[in-house]
């Protein structure tokens, strides 16, 4: 018996070399913990530490342990409050910087996405409102030469910075998972074929709108959901990419604090995704009082104060709330000021005791171990 066992032991570990020496096919035995602490020596550590591309918001990148990675991040909001513009900007920096982008607009057509960019850039070269996207699209035979000067400043700058942001617009080709990840194998398969070896950023707008793969099938809402969230997850791994998809909440959630709980009704996300990020109205949490939060004086203010709550991050620290600035009639985003992350309040409370500690987290063993299974 003992012998057999030997046997078969040693036929499995010898499988598991010849497999992953030929094409890094999935492993029939588990890899011991020795050979994957063999990884962190000087020279592979490099493999393991997976490059992180920063979105352009430094203390979201600060908060993020650099910057986004091959990843799912999941960005969730009330209506209305701008979660496709915030993903319209974090992909327009990232092409500028020469990183591809594959923007999949399930809402918005292309010429709206071109014309929030306009109004976004004239806005960050001149600080002053100038021009809307509505506008743009509605009255421009009435612009004065001076307006159409400010334009055309923004076209120029829009032609250069957005040449590697790819639109794909919802149509018959572009309605379910599946021809979003054809058309990723697609552009994947010809920029590598080019020597284009920068990571891939893939935007998904947004996923209550995706439709089943499979229409003669009878899902419920929460059911095609998850279907979409594993195959988004697949595509993750297989296809090696950055996925920032947006998502709805449930309609319990739009005027309380945002939480996990905010994404209860959009199936698996919570335990799916890499990194959730909810975004909401600065002050959510006072809910009594005369300093009590009222949505009407918040929505009136330009420019509205919002915060980002990091809700979760798989190899990291979650709670951590980042402010923004978002000038909506110009569709843009800032960091106020001197901004810093505002830690949630179990950590405020450690460190008060013990002290500041240094904290760094790497996701890049577990990009590794993807690699080795396959």
């Amino acid at each position: 018996m003992k012998q057999t066992t030997m046997l078969l032991f040693k036929g499995a570990m010898d499988m598991s070399k010849t497999e992953l020496e030929h094409g890094g096919e999935r492993a029939a035995a588990g890899q011991p913990l020795s050979d994957c602490a063999a990884l962190f020596t000087r020279e592979e550590i490099g493999t393991v530490s997976a490059e992180r591309v920063p979105t352009g918001f430094p203390t979201l990148d600060r908060s993020l342990n650099g910057g986004l990675f091959n990843g799912l991040f999941v960005l969730g909001a009330v209506p209305g409050l701008g979660k496709s513009t915030l993903a319209l900007q974090i992909a327009y920096n990232l092409s500028g910087r020469g990183y591809p982008v594959l923007y999949f607009a399930l809402e918005m057509n292309r010429a709206w996405i071109t014309a929030k960019a306009l109004c976004r850039t004239d806005f960050a070269l001149h600080r002053q409102p100038g021009f809307q996207a509505a506008d743009l699209l509605s009255m421009g035979k009435h612009f004065t030469d001076g307006e159409w000067e400010r334009i055309n400043q923004a076209r120029e700058l829009v032609e250069r910075d957005g040449r590697n942001l790819y639109l794909y617009e919802q149509g018959p080709d572009l309605t379910n998972i599946g021809q979003i990840r054809r058309h990723i194998q697609q552009f994947r398969k010809q920029y590598r074929a080019t020597g284009g070896t920068r990571p891939i950023l893939v935007v998904v707008d947004y996923l209550q709108i995706l439709t089943p793969r499979d229409t003669s099938l009878k899902f419920s809402d929460k059911q095609i959901v998850d279907d979409n969230v594993r195959e988004l997850c697949a595509i993750r791994d297989q296809e090696q990419v950055m996925i920032l998809l947006i998502s709805a909440l449930n309609r319990f959630s739009y005027n309380r604090e945002i939480s996990l709980e905010s994404f209860k009704e959009s199936g698996s996300i919570e335990y799916s995704a890499d990194v959730i990020l909810g975004m909401q109205y600065q002050g959510m949490e006072r809910t009594r009082g005369k300093n009590a939060f009222s949505l009407e004086e918040a929505k009136a203010r330009n420019p509205r104060k919002l915060e980002l709550t990091l809700l979760k991050m798989r190899y990291g620290q979650d709670g951590v709330r980042i402010p923004l600035e978002f000038y909506s009639g110009s569709s843009y985003f800032q960091e106020p000021e001197g901004a810093e992350q505002v830690q949630p309040a179990r950590v405020q409370a450690l460190r008060e005791r013990f002290g500041a500690w240094p904290v760094q987290y790497h996701d890049g063993f577990h990009q590794k171990a993807r690699r080795l299974r396959g």
